[in-house]
């Protein structure tokens, strides 16, 4: 599957999200607000990394390691 071009995840209905990759870089609202989607719970929660709070998590890795296996429910 191929990565689309980042699109705001504000304009997307969460039942079109559970089709999108989890990796696709997103924004909301301003492409400032950049992230990465992880996925969509079951419950309908939608999980996104975003840029700035990785930067500030001190491990980025472990940052989008932990919010992935939560989207997964892990």
């Amino acid at each position: 599957m191929r990565f689309q071009p980042a699109f705001d995840i504000w304009a997307v209905p969460v039942d079109l999200l559970k089709h999108a990759q989890p990796g696709q870089h997103i924004y909301a609202g301003e492409r400032s607000h950049r992230g990465r989607f992880l996925g969509v719970k079951q419950s309908g929660v939608v999980v996104v990394a975003w840029r700035q709070n990785a930067r500030s998590s001190g491990n980025a890795t472990e940052y989008h390691r932990t919010l992935r296996n939560y989207a997964l429910g892990h």
